[in-house]
């Protein structure tokens, strides 16, 4: 990171700490603090038991991440989290941007998104189960969507 001493930064025994332009803590100009810290998700309309899950990953403001990040995603019964959801018929799976590692078959997936900070899947069901998709940011911030179930 090049910044000029008199850009933000402050020495405290020896340590430079110092405040990036989003809002992340950097020491020694080693980053403190996580820039993932929001997320939008999309659920698309139902499609022959399919619907499409689009994730965009965010900085603190606003702005697409510009790297790849790593987050969970987990399925709920309800967007309230209280409960895993059973999964559906096949449940999530990978679309074209990002991988994901399933960690507990149908409920719990380490993901990796682009280079962009967005990644895709699809929830496929021939079931009604409601349920709702969060993402656990390692920022510690959760993003949930509302509830839905496919007809």
């Amino acid at each position: 990171m090049a910044r000029s001493r008199t850009d933000a930064w402050k020495s405290i025994r020896g340590r430079e700490l110092a405040m990036t332009p989003a809002g992340n803590l950097t020491s020694n100009e080693v980053q403190m603090t996580n820039p993932c810290v929001n997320a939008t998700i999309t659920i698309g309309a139902e499609n022959a038991n399919v619907r499409t899950i689009t994730v965009q990953l965010l900085d603190s403001e606003g702005r697409d991440l510009d790297y790849v990040e790593h987050f969970w995603l987990a399925v709920y019964s309800s967007a309230a989290m209280t409960a895993f959801a059973t999964g559906g018929s096949t449940g999530v799976a990978i679309g074209t941007d990002g991988a994901a590692l399933a960690v507990v078959a149908k409920k719990l997936f380490l993901c990796t998104s682009e280079s962009d900070g967005d990644w895709d899947g699809t929830w496929t069901d021939t079931g009604t189960e409601s349920v709702a998709i969060a993402l656990h940011l390692p920022s510690g911030v959760t993003i949930v969507s509302d509830a839905f179930a496919n007809t």
